[in-house]
């Protein structure tokens, strides 16, 4: 499955809902204004009357409830009584769950969301948020306590498949368009008990503004019940095909298709099922894993067909959850979630599970098709090279800060790294300076692919600080890059990374990262992009060979040339984003494949292209993870 064309996909799909929402509108309002004109005196002026305050109130209420979920996942996960899971913990049920989600983030080269535990008894889970840099993930204990660890990954692959398709913005738009004109029926609730209330004790028998008030109050509830009847179907039909893929996907993530089938066949044996009991989750059923509640509305498939489409076999048999417990290997867990194995050798050179794979072709589509098993499996070896007291410190907000902080320090002048302690020391509470320069020596000793890791593990935490610590940080962030008057490529990709989780970059506050441009009309903006990776990444003689590779996958005319040197430093890649961010999610997948196509020209990729390709997926919000091997230089 390809990521981009699903995103493009469910954009489409919004542009449709939007159709069919304005078109039941206006039914509203025209049935609206035929009622009142059969009351009262029919007039062009309560024609746009009527026609205004329906539509009004629908619209305005519509986006009221986007604009409450478009703050980002928490507030759903906040509206189920989701609690937020520490990412440093230590329960054992907890340290699972939270390592599973940082494998599978890290490996899809996402942030790390936020995880809340709902505590419900029933089987189930959900993804909710705009965008994967303000994504969460909910899981029940249910879920948490009957699901064994391949299990457990598989639910949460199928979460990411949402983050990563376009789902959760999908979801959100549903959820406020049904809102908008369900919420007629509460207007017209409130205009009944006022027509009842004026009613009464008075002695003429007809009242003709009393009965109109009325008749308009029974209109516009019965309109907004039929309204969300025929929404809930809608939104029920587009759910169900979007799960059939997220399931294909955990699949695809995981290549083991017994996770998600076994999943699903315990929801089935249990006596709770996934049921969610609190009192807001008819709101957000298509969100779950699950369908949360029974109701002839389903929004998800029946789960012998989910079980039938990923097992074709299966004997229609279930077990009996109620009786399993599960046991989990809490030092297994622990270890997984700090350090891992001490004996990995961090100074070796990195190489990935699919870099056989990938020098074998330079098409590498598998790159933005989600991670895959081997993926998860490099993503953990990753984390496990990683220092434990850098971890730890990556897990809380002040510690986070510090990471980051040490991660730019210079490492070559002395000077300098007093000045950049001095800056720190100067906009931030007492020992932040002292801390970060602590760990500095811990930064150095790890690999650029698992500082990248590490700065996914810092997204949550980071999200945690005010607005004016934001601030802070990002000055900090931005003195620290300046101090040695020069901007390195390392230090621009990490600004890029840790910009557009964090929402700082300039446009971030939309809700969809993607535009409708194509790649045809921005072959220009791409060059500097080609440019800079057939030059920096590959020997020079290949320069001109490794550009036309990208020029080519990109669909470029043959008689474009390589750009000098000179026209493709970092000033040049700023200016280039300004139009590239604006490209279709298809787009940036043509362009992305074009810009890995010319890295591959000489079968590796060097530290250099690694870097240019990170911090240009992060600012045009198309998450790549580890798929590919840095060879670093001997």
């Amino acid at each position: 499955m390809d990521f981009f064309t699903e995103q493009d996909q469910a954009r489409k799909r919004s542009k449709w809902l939007v159709v069919l929402f304005c078109i039941a509108v206006i039914s509203i309002a025209l049935s609206v204004f035929f009622v009142l004109s059969y009351l009262l005196q029919p007039s062009w002026n309560l024609f746009w009357l009527s026609g205004a305050g329906t539509i009004g109130v629908v619209i305005l209420a519509s986006l009221g409830r986007i604009a409450s979920l478009s703050s980002g996942g928490s507030a759903v996960a906040d509206s189920l009584g989701g609690q937020l899971i520490c990412p440093s913990t230590s329960d054992p049920l907890k340290r699972r769950i939270i390592n599973i989600v940082e494998e599978m983030a890290i490996a899809s080269g996402t942030p790390v969301p936020p995880v809340y535990l709902m505590d419900e008894k029933g089987i189930n889970a959900f993804a909710a948020g705009n965008s994967v840099n303000n994504a969460v993930v909910g899981i029940t204990r249910g879920c948490a306590e009957k699901l064994n660890r391949e299990q457990l990954q598989g639910v949460i692959a199928h979460e990411f498949s949402h983050i990563l398709n376009g789902d959760m913005r999908l979801n959100i738009k549903l959820t406020g368009l049904i809102f908008g004109i369900v919420f007629l029926s509460r207007i017209g609730e409130i205009l009944m008990r006022v027509a009842a209330f004026s009613g009464v004790g008075r002695r003429r028998k007809k009242d003709d503004g009393t009965v109109a008030i009325l008749a308009l109050g029974v209109l516009l509830f019965v309109l907004g019940l039929v309204g969300g009847f025929f929404g809930s179907i809608i939104r029920a039909a587009v759910s169900r095909q979007r799960e059939f893929l997220a399931d294909a996907s955990a699949v695809q993530f995981t290549r083991n298709p017994d996770g998600i089938s076994g999943a699903l066949k315990r929801i089935g044996g249990f006596s709770a099922g996934s049921k969610i009991e609190t009192a807001n989750a008819s709101d957000f059923s298509h969100m779950f894993f699950s369908s949360a509640l029974s109701s002839i509305f389903s929004t998800h498939p029946p789960l012998e067909k989910r079980i039938l489409k990923i097992e074709p076999n299966w004997n229609a048999s279930y077990p009996k959850t109620d009786k399993i417990a599960e046991k989990i290997d809490s030092q297994s867990e622990q270890t997984a979630g700090l350090a891992g194995a001490s004996s990995f050798n961090t100074s070796a050179p990195i190489e990935s599970p699919l870099s056989e794979e990938i020098n074998k072709t330079v098409n590498s589509d598998h790159v933005f098709e989600g991670p895959t098993s081997a993926n998860l499996e490099y993503a953990r070896s990753l984390l496990s090279g990683i220092p434990t007291q850098l971890l730890e410190l990556s897990r809380e907000p002040f510690g986070a800060r510090c990471v980051i902080f040490a991660l730019l320090l210079d490492s070559a002048d002395e000077g300098i790294r007093k000045e950049q302690a001095q800056l720190i020391r100067s906009h931030l509470e007492k020992d932040t300076d002292t801390l970060t320069l602590k760990v500095f020596s811990d930064c150095e000793s790890i690999s650029c692919l698992e500082k990248f890791a590490l700065i996914e593990e810092c997204a949550s935490p980071l999200r945690e600080l005010s607005p004016r610590q934001l601030v802070e940080f990002t000055t900090v962030i931005n003195g620290l890059i300046i101090m040695d008057q020069k901007i390195d490529l390392f230090e621009w990709s990490l600004q890029k990374v840790i910009f557009h989780q964090l929402a700082l970059e300039t446009g971030s506050s939309k809700h969809d990262p993607h535009g409708s441009r194509s790649i045809s009309n921005s072959v220009r903006e791409c060059l500097p992009f080609l440019g800079a990776l057939a030059h920096y990444g590959g020997r020079e003689m290949d320069a001109s060979a490794s550009f036309q590779s990208g020029l080519v996958k990109l669909g470029g005319k043959s008689s474009l040339s390589l750009p000098p040197i000179e026209k493709c430093g970092i000033d040049d890649l700023e200016n280039a984003l300004v139009t590239l961010v604006k490209l279709s999610a298809s787009a940036k997948r043509n362009f992305l494949s074009a810009c890995l196509a010319t890295a591959q020209h000489d079968h590796q990729i060097s530290e250099v292209e690694f870097l240019i390709l990170r911090g240009l997926a992060a600012s045009i919000s198309c998450p790549i993870g580890p798929n590919f091997s840095i060879n670093q230089p001997s």
